[in-house]
């Protein structure tokens, strides 16, 4: 009975001391040209895209048409919160919207997918964080889209 204990005491050991089973590996992206920085599990968003031309952000896609845009652009049109969300409300279907001073998140539906979209104004710069998905897979990612989009920040640019 001692020796089942002991394997029993082992398996958990190994377990917890990181011999058991890798967890998901997280992804912090940071843009050089305006400071731009989200974190977002790299197995649901696996597939960089290529670096735009102006080095304003990144996208990644899923393999399930799930996409990740992550970018900063400069606030020259005088851009608001409330005209972030009258913007959305005039292309998209908005069901949920909520915002502060200095930021604002819309969601709901563009061409068939569900979008979940975050903005932080600092400074001279607008910052974003978006995600879209296919309703088929929403279980899969409607759990990250909170993680992902409340990591989005903004440092100072490094060029």
């Amino acid at each position: 009975m001692r020796a089942g204990y002991r394997i029993v005491f082992s398996a958990a050991a190994a377990f917890v001391l990181g011999f058991g089973p890798a967890l998901a590996e997280d992804m912090t992206y940071r843009n050089e040209r305006f400071g731009t920085v989200a974190t977002f599990p790299r197995e649901a968003f696996p597939e960089a895209q290529p670096e735009p031309v102006n080095r304003d952000g990144r996208a990644w896609t899923g393999p399930n048409g799930a996409e990740l845009f992550i970018y900063a652009r400069a606030n020259r049109g005088g851009e608001t919160p409330s005209t972030i969300i009258a913007d959305r409300a005039a292309d998209d279907t908005v069901t949920y919207k909520k915002g502060g001073k200095r930021w604002v998140v819309v969601s709901g539906y563009r061409d068939g997918k569900i979008f979940y979209e975050r903005y932080i104004f600092r400074g001279d710069l607008v910052h974003s964080v978006a995600i879209r998905y296919p309703e088929r897979a929403r279980t899969r990612y409607d759990p990250l889209v909170g993680p992902i989009t409340l990591s989005l920040s903004a440092e100072p640019p490094r060029s």
